[in-house]
């Protein structure tokens, strides 16, 4: 017979808290779809330098200590070139990097 269950369980009200994994799952499955369409871009030099971004993130973030800071690096690498004239191609996929950038 439990007490006290309900009060350890009840975690809904400490806002402060983010779940690492669900960031986790979110920036993967955002990573899986990304790299589908890198191929969308034209410019080979630009598409293997978001394929690079992108490698770097996965092999971070499935790491047991992922250094954010380069997470943060390549996601800020990915927004760089989205914003610009060759990777506009993929512009939908900013509001998620600033997204993730921010989350970071």
């Amino acid at each position: 017979f439990m007490h006290n269950s309900q009060v350890q369980q009840d975690a809904q009200h400490s806002s402060q808290h983010f779940d690492q994994s669900v960031q986790h799952l979110d920036l993967n499955a955002f990573l899986e779809a990304f790299s589908q369409d890198i191929s969308k871009i034209n410019d080979q030099v630009v598409a293997q330098g978001l394929r690079s971004d992108v490698e770097t993130i996965r092999v971070q973030n499935s790491s047991p200590a992922p250094k954010k800071g380069i997470i943060k690096e390549c996601l800020g690498s990915i927004k760089t070139i989205l914003e610009g004239a060759a990777g506009n191609v993929l512009a939908s996929y900013l509001p998620a990097v600033i997204t993730f950038m921010g989350a970071i």
